[in-house]
């Protein structure tokens, strides 16, 4: 008989190779390398629950590489995962609060997207802070609160 445990961790380890060779050359806004981020908002995830480690890590890779939804499908991601990476993903030309409000449906996204939010507005991991960071984490704040009280 197959563990399943044993299987989604295996997926777990899949899924922390796709984010650290997608985002291999990438680094933040503070040369740090990105992928550090992926693990970040991963590592906030409940302990017991791989499935919601695997969006977490891979939050990003939609909407920042050339993935795809069919790639990671037949990499042997679960529908869980498909569709809250779905969720997770801002599409272009979709107004910020529009993109809050959608992933919001979901307590997986809600939960990525809160750990996310953290990450992102702190400010130690940035090279100063410009008028444009501001507004940035003005509107992170805002979703904070947004998916916090929902």
């Amino acid at each position: 008989m197959k563990n399943p445990t044993r299987n989604v961790n295996k997926l777990l380890a899949k899924a922390i190779r796709i984010a650290s060779v997608a985002f291999e050359n990438v680094l933040d806004r503070g040369d740090v390398p990105y992928v550090l981020h992926c693990l970040h908002v991963m590592n906030a995830m409940p302990k017991n629950d791989a499935e919601l480690k695997i969006i977490a890590v891979l939050h990003d890779l939609i909407e920042d590489t050339e993935w795809s939804f069919s790639d990671l499908r037949s990499e042997g991601f679960s529908p869980r995962v498909i569709n809250t990476l779905d969720l997770l993903t801002h599409r272009e030309n979709e107004e910020y609060e529009r993109y809050i409000e959608r992933l919001s449906v979901s307590p997986d996204a809600t939960l990525v997207k809160l750990a996310d939010l953290r990450h992102n507005s702190d400010i130690h991991r940035m090279k100063g802070l410009r008028d444009k960071d501001i507004a940035i984490l003005a509107k992170y704040h805002k979703a904070y609160d947004f998916l916090k009280n929902k």
